[in-house]
């Protein structure tokens, strides 16, 4: 890791999100993540879907994040045993890059 990176790995039950990815990230149709300070959503052109609130708030368990200066990884559990795994990378300061490859533009 490079001079003044620094690696978190945090499980914890709820979603801490990194300050520099957060806001809207959008592509060009519309669908993509919005961070914020304790949330996570995934956003399509018609419905948003948070982890730390609403429907999903009670069953988000086994959150597991990793954090650089520049990366997001989360991975976390649904009541329904499904896990989902989302990987960031800032690419600048208006553009975020997910794994597998996919921009997306800050709005």
């Amino acid at each position: 890791m490079a001079k003044g990176m620094t690696k978190t790995r945090v499980t914890q039950k709820s979603l801490i999100l990194l300050h520099g990815i957060q806001g809207t990230w959008l592509d060009s149709n519309n669908i993509g993540y919005k961070f914020a300070a304790n949330d996570f959503c995934v956003i399509a052109p018609t419905q948003e879907f948070c982890y730390n609130q609403g429907v999903f708030a009670s069953e988000v368990t086994d959150v597991k994040e990793e954090k650089t200066d520049n990366t997001y990884k989360v991975s976390f559990r649904l009541s329904n045993a499904t896990t989902y795994t989302y990987e960031f990378k800032k690419k600048s300061d208006t553009q975020i890059v997910a794994t597998p490859y996919k921009e997306f533009t800050k709005k």
